[in-house]
């Protein structure tokens, strides 16, 4: 028995967790038994600014959805019930008992049957004997209730109070000021709550680790080759005609742009949700989704359980978050037992300047309508499109992550027929941004190089959504949802890899447009930025200070930083196919080293010798007096330490054993150790400062690995530990650089390439 603390109006209770349980407890897994109406469910009524419920006896034991709504996007529920033990009422947290044949715990590895929330006594109805009425004043405003693990909340009593509350049919909505201390101030936050029945439970899609989906508890983390007993989030589609191919929902899914959105956006935002109509048809639901915009919302409403809204937050426009890149997120409220999405909110964070300046550092060069600042309003709009489509494919259930990445062909990036029918990549949940990849002389519409919902969500959505006849067994339906996973064997573009944990490819990085060929797309995208970097002065020129020609080529050179990290993913890559060990083939299938060492060669060149135009572009010599910052030399310095990190060359020490090359390591470090070291093989007898930092950087991190201490048990620190055979191949290389340095001490360097060599003999022999 465990015992804490909680407050009831001004009296201690004890909270008695109970440690028994049963599978067959009415409590899980069944129908909420709610009929519609009113009167029905809970009421509540203010007197003398306290708050009372008026509960009916049926709704005892039935299971309720309780939300907090917060600031911003500050969303938290829990399914909980009322029920009646002697003379006091019980709000009670139960563990939920899954469709998928689980039960998901009230905190994690807490095997407790329920909890209690807070008791109550109460009165029955003075008029009704079949209703209970009990103070929940206290609940709301000075309960600190544990709504997710860890979460805590400090709260100032004398600035909290009861603000109103709303009965709506089967509903009911309570509005408080909550005082908080956030971030060591006081403040008073709006805060809303409701209480609904929790819906009859929906036919539940169970999970595949081989789909993009979340799993109910949206937080679950599934590692790669694992499937949880867990049900996918969905919302509960259901054809109003079952005969029909293509048939209505009986409730489509609904969304209102709240009147916060500025109207010359909402035509984009709309366009972006009704971008997945396609989606939907082909599960076989035709006008799945209903947007509206409306000029008015009443904060009842907005705070209903019945309302998917879509936000416009004010914190872009607030002094101090206006440097913020952000672009959007959301917030879904759920049945955890089948993972039915009951309401899900769209936040789009992006301001207008952030939605800009992403355009131009990739479509100028392209867009004649980008070689200017500001850019024109039917850009940044566009470009709120692409925002909205991606988080409402949150709401739908999707994740965020690599869906068919590596494998467009890099060819077809420049073909109109194919980018019109295809798109430049398959999703839009992949983090692939507007593409940069055709050229000029290519003469594609800029229509075409804005991302769009693509194939693979449309195959997802197939997958989650699409209805079977009620005459199929469950073991059929199986058969046939395996039967489309399989679609992936022949259509690379539909698999989807959880690049959470390590990126294990060019299949799972970001940020670029990823094609089947990194070295051919990055060499074309290379150019553009070059383009880029030519139009700032010009884009610019009329601006009272360099604040945007700053953030545009410190994102310029980010995106270059990106596009070699893509290029980089190639070295101890794999391309990535998800499946079952029954399956023919193989999960990773290693990137040819020819390729590999081709990404070698291309990083030598134009990671660790940038060009002119990129580190000292002629407007610097305008707008600098220091050699701080300098953004190209601190995205070196991150990407080279990248290459020789422990998960990187433990995948290439399996590659030795899966590919029967014995010095499959030791060829890559001594191909990267010449080419960054190129200086003491050629005849130049210079050294220039950038080469000196990069040289002693790499001979830095070759002796972290080698005097790194041999890990404890913690798997973080397993991950990041290099094994002793690679240690040895890295003392190994540090004894060559040293004999070849020492061999070069007998050329006529200058003063300052002489003392560098000094330093980093030093360095070596230091060890």
């Amino acid at each position: 028995m465990i015992r804490s603390i909680i407050w009831i109006g001004a009296v201690l209770l004890p909270i008695m967790v109970l440690a028994n349980y049963s599978d067959s407890n009415p409590l899980y897994g069944q129908n909420s038994g709610f009929q519609e109406g009113k009167g029905s469910f809970l009421t509540a009524t203010l007197v003398d600014d306290r708050l009372f419920l008026d509960i009916p006896r049926e709704v005892l034991d039935r299971p309720v959805l309780f939300v907090r709504y917060g600031q911003g996007t500050d969303r938290m529920f829990l399914q909980v019930v009322w029920s009646v033990e002697g003379d006091k009422l019980l709000l009670k947290v139960p563990a939920i008992r899954s469709t998928a044949g689980i039960t998901i715990p009230i905190r994690p590895k807490l095997s407790i049957k329920e909890n209690i929330l807070a008791i109550f006594p109460f009165d029955k109805g003075k008029d009704n004997p079949e209703m209970l009425t009990v103070d929940i004043t206290d609940l709301v405003l000075h309960h600190s209730i544990e709504w997710e693990p860890g979460y805590k909340e400090t709260m100032v009593p004398e600035l909290t109070m009861l603000m109103g509350a709303k009965n709506l049919t089967d509903e009911v909505v309570i509005k408080i000021r909550k005082g908080l201390i956030v971030r060591g101030s006081k403040i008073a936050v709006p805060t809303f709550f409701g209480f609904s029945p929790m819906p009859e439970p929906m036919k539940a899609r169970r999970f595949d680790f081989r789909m993009g989906f979340y799993d109910e508890e949206t937080s679950g983390i599934h590692f790669h080759m694992r499937n949880s007993l867990a049900n996918i989030a969905r919302w509960r589609l259901e054809k109003k005609h079952k005969d029909q191919k293509l048939s209505v929902p009986i409730k489509p899914i609904t969304f209102l742009i709240s009147p916060e959105v500025p109207k010359k956006w909402r035509p984009y935002v709309k366009a972006g949700i009704e971008e997945w109509l396609s989606a939907f048809e082909s599960a076989g639901f035709k006008d799945a989704l209903v947007v509206k915009e409306v000029d008015s919302l009443d904060e009842w409403t907005a705070h209903s359980i019945r309302s998917n809204i879509v936000h416009w937050p004010e914190k872009k426009y607030m002094r101090g978050s206006e440097y913020e890149d952000y672009g959007g997120t959301v917030a879904r409220i759920m049945d955890l037992g089948t993972g039915e999405i009951l309401r899900g909110d769209i936040f789009i964070g992006a301001s207008e300047r952030t939605a800009m300046e992403k355009y131009f550092v990739r479509m100028a060069p392209l867009d004649k309508r980008a070689q200017q600042f500001p850019l024109p309003d039917e850009i940044v709009g566009a470009m709120f499109q692409v925002t909205t489509a991606h988080e409402a494919g949150h709401i739908f259930g999707l994740k965020d992550a690599n869906y068919g990445e590596y494998t467009y062909p890099w060819d077809k990036m420049n073909d109109s027929l194919w980018l019109r029918k295809m798109g430049y990549t398959p999703s839009i949940m992949n983090y692939t941004r507007p593409s940069n990849l055709p050229q000029p002389e290519d003469s594609i519409p800029p229509s075409l190089l804005v991302q769009k919902v693509g194939p693979a969500d449309r195959y997802n959505i197939q997958w989650a959504y699409t209805e079977f006849p009620e005459a199929l067994s469950t073991e059929q339906e199986s058969r046939a949802l395996e039967k489309m996973i399989r679609w992936q064997d022949s259509v690379p573009w539909y698999r989807f890899n959880n690049a959470i944990f390590e990126t294990l490819g060019p299949g799972a990085s970001n940020e670029v447009v990823e094609t089947n060929d990194p070295v051919r797309s990055t060499e074309l995208a290379l150019k553009n930025l070059e383009r880029v970097i030519t139009l700032l002065p010009k884009v610019t020129e009329d601006q009272k200070d360099n604040a945007i020609l700053g953030r545009l080529y410190e994102k310029t050179v980010e995106l270059w930083y990106n596009h070699m990290v893509h290029v980089s993913t190639l070295i101890g890559g794999y391309d990535i196919h998800y499946k079952p060990l029954g399956q023919q083939g193989k999960m990773y299938t290693p990137i040819p080293w020819e390729k590999q060492s081709e990404a070698i060669d291309f990083l030598l060149v134009n990671a660790f010798n940038p060009p002119a135009w990129l580190i000292q572009p002629s407007f610097h010599s305008k707008t600098r007096f220091s050699t701080f910052p300098d953004k190209v030399m601190e995205y070196q310095q991150r990407l080279l330490p990248e290459l020789i990190l422990a998960p990187r060359l433990k995948r290439l020490e399996y590659m030795e054993r899966s590919l029967a090359s014995e010095s499959l390591i030791r060829t890559y470090l001594d191909e990267l150790q010449s080419g960054l070291f190129l200086e003491l093989q050629s005849g130049q007898t210079t050294v220039d400062g950038r080469r000196q930092a990069v040289q002693i950087l790499f001979i830095e991190q070759l002796i972290m690995i080698v005097n790194q201490k041999r890990p404890g048990l913690d798997p973080q620190q397993r991950f990041f530990a290099h094994s002793d055979y690679i240690k040895a191949l890295v003392m190994g290389q540090l004894m060559d650089l040293e004999k070849a340095i020492e061999k070069a001490s007998e050329k006529r360097w200058d003063a300052t390439s002489n003392g560098h060599w000094q330093r980093c003999l030093q360095k070596i022999n230091g060890m």
